[in-house]
């Protein structure tokens, strides 16, 4: 997580991408929001932000056991 969020901080790393077999397809492997995340970025107040931060980071760790199996 970022050490600091700033209003136009985005996780996003422009690589849109969705694995059927990972959490029913609802997470981007690119950037590991949810699509109601990335759908709501923008309107999310910093804490709820700082929340998706790390959520993301359980899901990118949980993403990993994921393809190593």
């Amino acid at each position: 997580m970022p050490k600091k969020i700033t209003k136009n901080f985005s996780p996003c790393v422009k690589v849109c991408k969705y694995d059927q077999n990972f959490m029913d397809e609802m997470v981007c492997i690119g950037c590991f929001r949810e699509r109601s995340e990335i759908t709501n970025w923008q309107k999310m107040t910093l804490n709820e932000r700082k929340d998706a931060l790390i959520d993301i980071e359980v899901r990118r760790k949980k993403f990993v056991e994921y393809e190593q199996h």
